[in-house]
């Protein structure tokens, strides 16, 4: 399917250096939808910022404070119809303009907090049990699968055991990667926090 989508932890776009960064992004990878998470900022100030990037549409659940927030931005080569907000995701169809073929996706940010992040396994399962077509979930789960995942962590992070059993009860599959192997670091630890997982109707 030719589309491109690009998932992004920014950690806070307040820096000014992050507008002419993205922008180099953009331009060098062409993607045609964009997921950013943990923006640290909302309202006007993160309108303002998407449309500093060029982005001609856009869709936002705004972070509170430094906490969450999730934005979703397109170019024109895509349509985007939103079916579904939470705190924790974005829920939406996708319609690729070149060849007509739609899909659902969900664009996932993870909460830190444990128990949070259990409402958001729940509400996944909720979802999966009503679809019956192309379906890819994109983002920063804030939990891993395997071991190799996980790089000089603390002994007590382990592969999350109810992200696994979504994926495994659902019939979704990592879809892998290309780039680097870890996605989020701090000192010595490394972790792959983000991933991109789809249905077995990809498989047809």
């Amino acid at each position: 399917m030719d589309i491109s989508i690009f998932s992004w932890n920014v950690q806070g776009c307040g820096h000014r250096r992050f507008i002419p960064a993205a922008k180099q992004f953009i331009h060098d990878y062409k993607p045609d939808i964009v997921l950013m998470v943990e923006p640290r900022v909302s309202g006007s100030r993160a309108e303002r910022f998407i449309t500093a990037m060029g982005f001609p549409h856009s869709h936002r659940v705004e972070a509170v404070g430094f906490a969450g927030g999730i934005w979703l931005a397109w170019w024109d080569t895509v349509d985007l119809d939103i079916i579904f907000n939470h705190f924790q995701f974005v829920h939406f169809r996708v319609t690729v303009k070149r060849t007509g073929i739609s899909f659902l996706s969900t664009a996932v940010y993870g909460s830190p907090c444990s128990t949070k992040r259990n409402r958001l396994w729940s509400n996944l399962r909720r979802l999966a049990t009503n679809i019956r077509s192309l379906w890819v979930l994109f983002g920063d789960f804030n939990a891993t699968l395997f071991d190799s995942d996980r790089k000089g962590c603390a002994g007590s992070s382990k592969p999350s055991i109810a992200f696994k059993n979504l994926l495994h009860d659902h019939g979704l599959r990592d879809m892998g990667y290309s780039g680097p192997d870890f996605t989020w670091a701090r000192g010595n630890a490394f972790v792959r926090l983000d991933r991109f997982v789809c249905n077995s109707y990809w498989d047809f």
